[in-house]
């Protein structure tokens, strides 16, 4: 997984050098991100005990919860793209703006969150559905941290 997330870091760094998005960076971006969701699948999947009646279950709202969730990876990707187009020249106006899409990608995560869990406590016992979240969490998280170091702050 953190291999992936290092293609996903030199994709980001591409960016800031080229100073825009390129047909070839979008499709490698795209690349990226669907061997990230395989490998955030089978981690999942490692990682939660399902009997085969909750597996039934899970997997289709799983892969439905997921389709959701690259609506957030599409608004982060959009707010890092455009970030990395205008770094050399952003104006105080553009940085609200930026900062203003990068909290609203917080709040359509939380949003799809918030969808989700009843949906999964409909199938899966409580302390499953925290496991659940708990995983998603910290993969969400390790990708978070290898794309903050490589970004550069605003100067």
């Amino acid at each position: 997984m953190i291999r992936v997330t290092n293609v996903m870091m030199a994709v980001v760094l591409m960016l800031l050098a080229a100073g825009s998005v390129s047909a070839q960076v979008q499709s490698e971006i795209e690349v990226t991100r669907a061997q990230i969701q395989a490998d955030r699948q089978a981690i999942v999947a490692a990682a939660m005990p399902l009997t085969e009646e909750e597996a039934k279950a899970f997997w289709p709202l799983y892969r439905e919860y997921r389709a959701e969730r690259a609506k957030v990876g599409d608004a982060l990707i959009k707010v890092i793209t455009s970030y990395a187009e205008k770094y050399n020249t952003l104006t105080d106006y553009e940085a609200s703006t930026l900062l203003k899409e990068y909290m609203d990608v917080g709040k359509l995560s939380t949003k799809i969150h918030e969808k989700f869990l009843p949906k999964f406590n409909k199938i899966l016992p409580a302390k499953k559905v925290l496991r659940f979240f708990q995983i998603e969490n910290k993969l969400d998280t390790i990708i978070m941290m290898d794309l903050v170091l490589e970004i550069p702050l605003a100067e």
